[in-house]
């Protein structure tokens, strides 16, 4: 496998914690980029992390010595694109920061999410301190007992918190906190009552899951919880059957008995009234939480408004999932809210990135930015760097890319997200993401 081994020379960054201030802090782009992606020889490092009281302690690295880290990623088979986009920003992140004492290699784990049990061996036996990734829970699942024996952390992807555990921490965007983040918003605009749509799949349970969890704490409540085929092409059926439609129809039509062949001003009035509308009563629901994204959003969400759930009267909800433009710019979502990292400091890391790579990253990218940032500031200019659990999961959290972040005993992580708006085809931020762990973000 190649090396990647750290330049120690375009670092352009702070201390991780500083010696003030109590807020959070990680690395920030440099100010220049590589004009073309690393070679195989650039730069680049990676450093370790604790191994948790329960595990094996590593061995004491000798002064001197290179610090050798492991990147487990799909680096051929069906997600070998998204694979090579964490390398690359992994790559970007070790220009900025790293010093020359650090070595990266990258492992692949190929389609079969076992095989990275594998690799995790392979990986360990080269000496690695610190293993980096994997993408998916699978893989994670598969490297962890390796990793526990040898003492050795992991710094999986993974948005899956049931892979997550004392010394095995997933660094991906968990459904909980955006759901929480976003009817919290909601909640305190005066929203009481929720509903979710969602595809019958591990993220859609996670996130109805969520939704019922969050909406229980903050005292309000989730009226309804509806699961869809995610294979489904005709979501008539699904639309209909969630906005009461025949129910509500009914009753537009018995109220319309009710008045007609009144000779009243008052009957007359209401008549037309009801002429003009395609169902009465009220939905039991003021916001829907519709965690989906691509061609299945963009289709279940005007086949809600063409059954009468009308986005200006019932707020749409959403997760990161909808932080893409071709989702703004669907008409029946406007008005919606969602939860995602604030784009500030991210926009920055992706003009760089498409800089050196010549194409813009997807927001999964950040992780392998900002994980590595972090190992690497975490080991930088000291002789044996400070990796014990207690630093990695300082209260006071991190700085990068996507924002504030903090990773927790258990293996979850914290993060601190915007609400953002949909309004006329744009995505606006109506409620900033916090700057530090003060107070709590829970």
């Amino acid at each position: 496998m190649p090396l990647l081994a750290g330049c120690g020379g375009s670092r352009g960054v702070g201390d991780i914690f500083g010696e003030s201030g109590s807020g959070p802090k990680l690395a920030t782009p440099a100010p220049s980029a590589p004009a073309a992606p690393p070679s195989e020889a650039s730069q680049g490092p990676l450093s370790t992390v604790p191994a948790a009281p329960s595990l094996i302690p590593p061995a004491v690295r000798a002064d001197g010595a290179k610090v050798r880290v492991a990147i487990l990623l799909p680096l051929s088979g069906p997600e070998a694109r998204i694979g090579q986009v964490l390398l690359n920003a992994a790559q970007l992140a070790l220009f900025d920061v790293a010093d020359a004492d650090f070595q990266l290699r990258p492992y692949d784990t190929g389609a079969d999410p076992m095989e990275a049990g594998a690799v995790a061996q392979q990986a360990l036996a080269d000496g690695a301190e610190i293993i980096l990734g994997p993408l998916f829970a699978a893989a994670t699942t598969a490297v962890a007992p390796y990793a526990h024996q040898a003492g050795v952390p992991v710094l999986s992807f993974s948005n899956d918190e049931a892979v997550a555990d004392q010394g095995v921490f997933v660094l991906g965007f968990l459904p909980r906190d955006q759901v929480a983040r976003v009817v919290r918003y909601a909640t305190a605009q005066g929203i009481s009552r929720y509903a979710a749509l969602a595809p019958d799949t591990p993220y859609g349970r996670s996130v109805t899951r969520a939704l019922q969890e969050t909406t229980q704490e903050a005292g309000v409540t989730t009226v309804r919880a509806t699961l869809y085929n995610p294979g489904t092409g005709d979501f008539t059926q699904i639309a209909r059957q969630f906005a009461d439609y025949d129910q509500r129809k009914r009753a537009l039509a018995s109220d319309k008995a009710r008045l007609a062949g009144r000779e009243d001003e008052a009957s007359k009035r209401a008549l037309a009234r009801l002429e003009r509308m395609e169902t009465v009563e009220d939905l039991p629901y003021q916001a829907v939480l519709l965690p989906d994204t691509g061609q299945r959003l963009r289709s279940l969400a005007p086949m809600l408004a063409y059954f009468d759930v009308d986005h200006r009267k019932v707020r749409m909800l959403g997760t990161t999932l909808w932080d893409d433009a071709s989702i703004a710019g669907e008409p029946t979502l406007g008005g919606g809210w969602y939860a995602a990292p604030t784009a500030d400091m991210r926009a920055t890391f992706e003009n760089r990135y498409q800089q050196a790579f010549g194409a813009r990253p997807p927001l999964v990218a950040g992780l392998a930015y900002d994980a590595t940032a972090l190992l690497a500031l975490l080991a930088r200019d000291r002789p044996q760097p400070d990796f014990s659990l207690a630093t990695l999961t300082a209260p006071e959290g991190f700085a990068g890319v996507n924002g504030i972040f903090r990773l927790r005993p258990d293996g979850l992580n914290e993060r601190g997200l915007a609400v953002y708006e949909i309004r006329d085809g744009q995505r606006r931020v109506i409620d900033p993401a916090p700057q530090s762990f003060q107070p709590l973000i829970n």
